[in-house]
């Protein structure tokens, strides 16, 4: 019996049964129009802008105060952007904290530094909405604070001058990451005043690469504005004018034509975000917004240097934590932690943990003042922030984030009972099935699929991410021609495969002994995987699992 070998037609409408939408909705997926919700429902959006208004003419001097992580960052810079077509730059401060010296979120060592630079208005961006007392400090010395961010807030707000946040008041899409609430104080001020201020028609819409970039990473579901906004990003990402990020590109061999979001998340996040982990956030930075080639080539350079030095870091703690994970029974949510391993790339060995075991991982290190600090990464049907404001008072420092991570503090003391009550508070709440546009069940089809014909289909889906999964694709009864191992330290396999309708190259990264076994040349696989371009033109399965077929 010949295999089912669908046309790309056939392909794109078997896609398209995955959708829970209604016919006119998914014409609005896979064509999105750029239309997004009016500004000025935010609760405070009104008060914000006549306070920048107020800012500009006074000539006051305006600090912005940033996340050091891969939202926090393009958003500071899409307001550095926002300035500079103002022409008031000279008044312009940015303040973004080091990771290990001051940790997450607004301190007051940040606020004394803006204060000394004579700033008397700050713009927070993905940061703020639980620093109640530190709000509270800037506003009590003459700073007036207009707080954005979407991290879930505590019963009380604090006491900011102007709150923009997408929990808080009308506007429509809830789901929105920090970069791009940044963005909406950025559109609301255009629509009111860019003719004043002499800002060109549509200028806004070349902020969209920043804010799709931080959309795709910072793992918000890519539903409703969230599409929209990773969708036109993508597109403006593809001829983006920023200096940095072309160097960025060309010296990872990227084809901006042919730029994927996995090319922004597995090639340009990890450097941007091992600057903060690794040394200071301001060469992640100072890439983005820098219009010195020279400079950029300089950042580029270091900042590779440095992801290769997390990498090496990351691999070391996931080891070490495998060996003391194989001989317990994990609950749903586990801690894990050693006084050697550091704070500041535990959200990724979290997030690699998290993967491999089907749980949520809460993941500690020696936080160099006395305290221990970690950061956790969920399933699902698990929120973080709602998690952790359950827990009985005194049961960490601090800890926050939202629902798919988050970032905590803890004394040695108060480590040792935080799995038991933190499994006792999921135990006693209702879980919640994640927002998700499309039900994905590997698709079983012939090697014949791995053609730019069918992959044109698959990508008129993207961006994938979170809530929009990439499709997955079942290759059965596969036969193993011939692999080859590749990188540095030979740690990547490629092989070519085939069946009756075809052959095509395969690959995965980070083999181990067992997988190389699978893929022996001669063995009959099954195997599960996605399809891409191939670094050579073409196109290649990227291996997800991969089974022994046993006859």
């Amino acid at each position: 019996m010949q295999p089912f070998m669908p046309t790309p037609a056939e392909l794109k409408q078997m896609l398209l049964e995955r959708l829970n939408l209604s016919e006119e909705a998914q014409r609005t997926f896979l064509e999105p129009m750029y239309k997004l919700g009016d500004p000025y429902l935010f609760r405070d959006m009104e008060k914000a802008v006549s306070r920048i208004v107020n800012a500009i003419q006074n000539k006051e001097h305006i600090g912005i105060y940033a996340d050091y992580d891969c939202d926090g960052i393009p958003g500071a810079v899409v307001l550095v952007d926002f300035f500079k077509v103002l022409g008031i730059m000279d008044h312009v401060h940015v303040y973004i904290p080091d990771r290990h010296m001051q940790g997450y979120g607004v301190n007051s060592f940040g606020i004394d530094e803006l204060e000394k630079l004579g700033v008397t208005l700050m713009i927070t961006v993905d940061v703020g909405i639980t620093a109640l007392a530190e709000i509270a400090d800037a506003q009590s010395r003459g700073i007036d604070v207009i707080l954005t961010d979407h991290h879930t807030p505590l019963d009380m707000l604090p006491a900011a001058y102007a709150v923009v946040h997408p929990l808080v008041g009308d506007y429509p899409e809830k789901g929105l990451c920090g970069a791009a609430v940044a963005f909406m104080l950025v559109r609301a001020f255009v629509e009111k005043y860019g003719k004043e201020y002499n800002i060109p028609e549509g200028w806004e819409k070349w902020l969209l690469d920043l804010v799709g970039f931080a959309t795709l990473s910072d793992m918000v579901p890519l539903v409703n504005e969230n599409r929209v906004l990773a969708y036109f990003g993508m597109m403006v990402m593809k001829k983006t004018r920023r200096v940095g990020l072309q160097v960025l590109f060309a010296a990872n061999s990227i084809n901006t034509a042919y730029l994927t979001e996995s090319d922004l998340t597995f090639t340009v996040a990890p450097r941007l975000n091992a600057a903060s982990r690794m040394a200071s956030p301001l060469l992640a930075f100072e890439l983005l917004s820098t219009d010195d080639r020279t400079r950029a080539m300089e950042l580029v350079k270091e900042l590779t240097a440095i992801n290769d030095e997390r990498k090496t870091m990351v691999a070391r703690i996931v080891k070490d934590a495998h060996s003391r994970l194989n001989s317990r029974e994990l609950p749903e949510i586990v801690v894990i932690g050693d006084l050697s391993w550091r704070p500041a790339v535990l959200g990724l060995v979290a997030g690699k943990l998290a993967d491999t075991y089907g749980k949520s991982f809460f993941v500690w290190g020696e936080g160099g003042d006395g305290t221990l600090k970690g950061s956790c990464r969920m399933l699902s049907t698990h929120n973080a922030a709602t998690l952790m404001q359950g827990l009985p008072e005194g049961a960490l420092i601090h800890g926050g984030g939202h629902s798919a991570a988050g970032g905590f503090a803890a004394t040695k003391d108060q480590i040792h009972g935080l799995e038991q009550l933190l499994n006792d508070v999921l135990n006693g709440i209702e879980t919640v099935a994640p927002e998700e546009i499309v039900v994905n069940k590997p698709i079983a089809l012939p090697l014949s699929v791995a053609a730019v014909r069918h992959l044109q289909a698959i990508r008129s889906f993207a961006p994938f991410g979170v809530g929009n999964a990439e499709p997955v694709f079942l290759f059965e009864n596969v036969t193993v021609q011939s692999t080859k191992k590749f990188g540095k330290a030979k740690e990547h396999i490629e092989c070519i495969v085939s069946d009756s309708t075809g052959i095509a190259t395969a690959f995965t990264f980070f083999v181990d002994d067992a997988v190389c076994k699978k893929i022996s040349t001669g063995n009959v696989v099954s195997i599960l995987g996605t399809l891409e371009a191939g670094w050579r033109g073409g196109v290649r399965i990227r291996i997800k699992d991969i089974h022994n077929i046993d006859f």
